[in-house]
């Protein structure tokens, strides 16, 4: 969890009335952003650095309570980093949501789930671990959102076994939201020497496939532009 006491830290500067794109912060190695919420009579556009945030981002995640420090003003924000847009190709941050609330007040945020313990079925007997959810939504005051959920796999003792939403264990609170059925990880039984050949076989054939098509659509292409000098 968070602490209230001494959260994670973030300084930011107002944009102004000056229009910045995405693409040229990010080229001078900066960040854009926005604050909402609570307290907040008009949407704040903020930007700054992008290193600074992603260090943060590393200790917090996304979905955690921070201090925002706008330059020029003295008090510091409550915020939760709300959303993060990120470029299609390069994976590079464009822009985050801040979400600005009160300590008191309720909220619900999605926070990572985090496989803790060490299963026998995978150490023993060579399972496969498989992780069905990356992150869960929960439901708790702000002041009292987790950094994490943690999910002990060390009861995945064989083949076929699950952790199930309601096996997790209840935290102070907090309330998990989901289907008390939701399967946060389970065990596969490793494949045979035999199916993984099979699998080969098939992703060979996938890649064929593909090939042919490229192919054809070059060939067909070329055969055009040949019509077109014609």
């Amino acid at each position: 969890m968070i602490s209230v006491s001494n959260p994670e830290l973030l300084e930011v500067a107002k944009r102004g009335e000056k229009k910045i794109k995405s693409k040229n912060a990010l080229k001078e190695g900066r960040v854009l952003g926005v604050v909402y919420g609570t307290g907040i009579k008009e949407n704040l556009s903020v930007i700054f650095p992008k290193n600074s945030f992603l260090r943060l981002l590393e200790k917090t995640g996304e979905g955690t309570l921070i201090k925002l420090k706008v330059e020029g003003e003295d008090s510091l924000k409550d915020v939760i980093i709300q959303d993060i847009q990120y470029h299609t190709y390069s994976e590079d941050v464009l822009h985050v949501d801040f979400l600005a609330v009160s300590l008191d007040e309720e909220v619900e945020v999605e926070v990572p789930v985090e496989l803790v313990g060490v299963s026998p079925a995978v150490k023993d007997l060579g399972g496969i671990l498989i992780q069905n959810v990356e992150n869960l939504e929960v439901k708790c005051k702000a002041k009292d959102i987790p950094k994490a959920i943690e999910v002990d796999i060390s009861i995945l003792a064989n083949f076929e076994d699950m952790i199930h939403l309601s096996e997790i264990k209840s935290l102070t609170n907090i309330e998990i939201l989901g289907s008390p059925e939701l399967v946060l990880a389970m065990i596969e039984e490793p494949r045979t020497e035999k199916e993984m050949e099979e699998l080969e076989q098939t992703a060979s054939a996938d890649v064929t496939q593909v090939e042919g098509v490229k192919k054809e659509e070059t060939e067909t292409a070329e055969a055009k532009e040949v019509e077109k000098k014609d």
